[in-house]
């Protein structure tokens, strides 16, 4: 089902959906929220703490969170003396800054009861975030041109996930299933510089900002989302990339698998092998798509019984590090199967390598942005 999203005039004007008020002193038109995973047991410390706006715990303090379930199974997070809430707790830090484990993140978190576990939530502004996605996204020590091409696609990704996920407890995860963010911690004069040459600019397609999907590595030409994740892909075509390969880069890789791996990772990890299927007898590659990634996979037993998988299935259960990318030939090696691929990652939009060589090539981020997003525009939303 397509998400209904809201146009983006609407969205800057209006407040992130929360469940809890968000004093005025924080700006709530361009917050953003982070789910940092899933925990039981956590540690949260700060200075001058607020909790649930009940209760403040002057000058440097730490915690133990556990969450549980009580026996008629409402869940619940304890925290300090034994206190215990049922339902959300909200942690603000009035100094700007707190810890979840060892990790330093701004402004609050939200922990969710879920059964025995919790979902941790990080509020921030979403600049502040840009900040933090980029130095684990790229190099901070690229060209500030690359840099600010990607804080503009992660700004564009960042604003289309709030729109689509406003009835949700959380926009986005701090993951490479979105964007990786570890807080605070990551920012430093580099990408805050690229967040601030392009504060408030986004890639727009339509009326909507645009998910700006990037990778590391495009291979040679970029891909289109519906070729990895199925879907519509209006917004986004193929792009001949020339800037993907240097010497300095390693563009092609090599995977060693055995039928063991194989049948380990396909069967017992993904279940993506039925019951009657025996030992992998053979592994075989379908055709190509227009950006030359294989489109499946054929995995065969010995008894001739025949399984198509999908490449990108076929990648995520063997492991997107092993294997990175689906721009891949396979080969019978002696102790299994050899695949020599080409390209690091899903190769939809921007290629960060490519952006890197454009730069310093003196191109700008505009001109960047606009080579491997050649249907969306640039706009300044405020």
């Amino acid at each position: 089902m397509r998400s209904r999203l809201l146009p983006l005039a609407l969205l800057l004007a209006a407040t992130t959906a929360h469940a809890i008020p968000t004093p005025p002193s924080e700006t709530t038109a361009t917050n953003i929220r982070v789910l940092l995973g899933s925990h039981f047991r956590f540690s949260v410390s700060g200075y001058d703490l607020l909790f649930n706006d009940n209760f403040r715990f002057p000058g440097s303090s730490a915690f133990n969170l556990r969450c549980g379930t009580e026996s008629t199974g409402a869940p619940y997070v304890e925290f300090g003396a034994g206190r215990r809430s049922v339902g959300r707790l909200e942690i603000r830090a009035p100094g700007g800054f707190l810890q979840l484990n060892d990790k330093t993140y701004r402004s609050r978190l939200t922990i969710i009861p879920q059964g025995p576990n919790c979902l941790v939530v990080n509020t921030v502004d979403i600049e502040k975030y840009i900040s933090g996605v980029i130095a684990r996204e790229m190099a901070p020590s690229w060209p500030i041109e690359a840099l600010k091409a990607q804080a503009v696609a992660s700004r564009s990704y960042a604003l289309f996930q709030i729109a689509a996920n406003r009835s949700r407890d959380y926009d986005l995860e701090n993951s490479t299933q979105d964007q990786v963010y570890e807080g605070s911690a990551a920012e430093n004069v580099h990408t805050i510089q690229a967040v601030e040459a392009t504060r408030g600019q986004a890639l727009i397609y339509g009326d909507n900002a645009l998910k700006a999907y990037f990778h590391a590595n495009c291979g040679g030409i970029t891909e289109v989302p519906e070729l990895v994740w199925g879907g519509e892909a209006k917004a986004f075509r193929t792009v001949v990339c020339p800037y993907h390969k240097r010497p300095r880069d390693r563009a092609s890789w090599t995977a060693l698998l055995t039928r063991p791996q194989i049948e380990n990772a396909l069967r017992r990890i993904s279940g993506l092998l039925p019951k009657s299927f025996r030992r992998v007898a053979s592994l075989e590659a379908g055709a190509p798509d227009s950006s030359h990634r294989l489109s499946d996979v054929a995995v065969s037993d010995d008894a001739g019984n025949n399984v198509l998988i999908s490449s990108n299935t076929f990648r995520n259960a063997l492991g997107n590090t092993k294997l990175k990318s689906t721009a891949f030939h396979i080969h019978r090696d002696p102790a299994g199967y050899r695949l020599d691929g080409e390209g690091n990652g899903h190769g939809v939009g921007l290629c960060q390598v490519g952006a890197r060589e454009m730069a310093e090539e003196g191109k700008g981020y505009r001109e960047i942005l606009s080579f491997y997003y050649p249907l969306a525009k640039i706009q300044a939303l405020r």
